[in-house]
């Protein structure tokens, strides 16, 4: 009997969700190798955990997925990372925030595709419809959420020493531009940023908030890590242009959620196209569809396309987002569409405080 394909293989794994996840193993790029010969499918995977019984049961599932192929006589599943060999759970000091119900991260590959842009405008939107929202800027190298947002004051402290964020447009704010003279060189090493991120994170007074919206440097460096190993994270919204090389890196962004057992709830297409003001004609300045090939090629939602338009930068510029300035304009109703379906798709999810380190 013939043996399948390698994709055919793949396209089972799809079947195969991790466990406390809706995600399967492929969509979350815990696959990394699949081999066919002589009667057996040899399968490697990262499932970015130590636990005995989510291991066991990740075997099992892909055990039973694999071997149901027609001309599969045997499976093979390799899993890297394993106790011994890792050492100290990166995950064991995770803990939810205190009032903070669900964590989202905004990331991308590269940088310039206009997510620090979209991280504020979400957090405004949210704010529509949820119980309390938080943006906390770790884009420790090119903070700019004080300036979106029209803050120029800093956090004031309690007397247990813990910041409370300044709140504009319903939303409570921190970044390290707060922190830093206008002009100052940001030029940190990995610990410092890490321990920045910590910061951010435990020593804010953020509750009581349904969301905290934590907009991530670009790249899957030192921040990212931090994060997901600081706090759960209910998903990831992963921004990306329409061109090639910008879907490139926003992939590598998409897997490495993946490796680190985070979900990612979908990809948000910046500059998607240019309207012209005075004859309507759109223009693809940076290609088109990338969003939608991205989202299909990964299996996750593709949750809004927010075209090229002036009055985002505007708004931007003088610290009133495009989502407050014009709350009816086609763009701000993009936003909201993204905010929504944010809210959506998390509020299927278990809240933080009551996930464990696996989901």
């Amino acid at each position: 009997m013939t043996l399948p394909a390698i994709d055919g293989v793949r396209a089972a794994l799809r079947g195969v969700p991790f466990p406390g996840f809706r995600r399967d193993i492929v969509t979350l790029g815990m696959v990394t190798d699949v081999r066919v010969a002589d009667g057996t499918v040899d399968v490697a995977l990262r499932p970015g955990t130590d636990k005995p019984d989510v291991r066991a049961r990740l075997v099992a599932e892909v055990e039973r997925a694999v071997g149901a192929l027609p001309g599969v006589r045997a499976v093979r599943v390799e899993l890297a990372g394993s106790e011994a060999g890792r050492g100290r759970d990166p995950f064991a000091a995770r803990a939810p925030l205190p009032g903070v119900t669900h964590v989202i991260a905004v990331a991308s590959g590269k940088g310039g595709v206009g997510k620090s842009t979209v991280a504020a405008n979400l957090a405004v939107a949210l704010a529509r419809e949820a119980r309390g929202v938080g943006l906390v800027d770790v884009d420790v190298y090119g903070p700019s959420a004080a300036m979106m947002f029209g803050l120029d004051e800093r956090p004031t402290m309690t007397r247990e020493k813990r910041l409370i964020p300044p709140a504009r447009h319903g939303v409570r704010v921190v970044s390290m531009a707060m922190f830093l003279e206008e002009q100052s060189p940001v030029i940190w090493r990995g610990p410092v940023v890490m321990g920045i991120v910590r910061q951010f994170l435990h020593d804010v007074d953020w509750g009581p908030a349904e969301f905290l919206v934590v907009d991530l440097p670009p790249g899957t460096g030192d921040a990212v890590l931090s994060l997901v190993q600081q706090v759960p994270v209910t998903g990831a919204v992963v921004v990306t242009t329409p061109q090639d090389v910008s879907l490139l890196d926003v992939g590598r962004g998409v897997a490495m959620f993946g490796q680190v057992s985070t979900p990612v709830l979908g990809v948000v297409e910046n500059m998607a196209g240019y309207v012209c003001p005075s004859c309507g004609t759109e223009d693809a300045l940076f290609g088109a569809g990338g969003g939608t090939r991205l989202a299909t090629h990964f299996g996750i939602p593709l949750l809004a396309q927010i075209p090229i338009e002036p009055a985002v930068r505007a708004g931007g510029d003088r610290g009133v987002p495009i989502t407050v300035a014009e709350p009816e304009h086609p763009v701000s109703l993009a936003f909201r569409g993204l905010a929504s379906r944010v809210v959506a798709a998390a509020r299927k999810m278990a809240p933080a405080a009551t996930r464990g380190v696996d989901g």
